[in-house]
């Protein structure tokens, strides 16, 4: 159901002041007040004038709307959007370009360091060996020497 307007809503207040009105003994007429009659035809008046601007509103927007409608239909518009599709896949494609040229970039700057590491690792091998093997060389010569307990007599 469509939305009543305030135009709509004055109308039938009048409609309903002039029902409600006070009849003329012996007559169809009926006592209004004509103050209060000619406001609300005045506000009704002002009403219209507003709805009418609204709809006219509505229909160029509507009209507007149409006119987008057919130019979307033009061959202009269709190359526009052929064009714009093919520059869309072009960066695609160079997008997918430069992310593997970056992974290949960084699987380099990896696998150097890797082997970078195992150098050092086989460094640090080398002196724990070193070391464990001089500690162990201390340890047997403290097992050899023997250190005689001292007797207090």
């Amino acid at each position: 159901m469509a939305e009543t307007t305030a135009t709509e809503r004055r109308l039938r207040d009048l409609k309903r002041s002039i029902v409600e009105a006070r009849a003329v003994p012996m007559s169809a007429s009926c006592m209004l007040n004509r103050a209060d009659t000619l406001a609300v035809i005045d506000s009704i008046i002002n009403g219209l004038e507003e709805d009418l601007e609204s709809r006219a509103k509505v229909e160029s927007a509507t009209s507007s709307r149409r006119g987008w409608d057919i130019v979307d239909q033009t061959e202009i518009v269709q190359e526009a959007r052929t064009r714009a599709a093919r520059i869309e896949a072009k960066a695609k494609a160079e997008q997918e370009e430069l992310l593997a040229e970056a992974d290949r970039y960084v699987e380099t700057r990896l696998a150097a360091f890797e082997a970078e590491l195992q150098v050092t690792l086989s460094r640090v091998g080398v002196m724990r060996e070193r070391l464990m093997s001089r500690v162990k060389e201390e340890n047997d010569e403290e097992s050899h020497t023997t250190i005689m307990p001292r007797w207090n007599l």
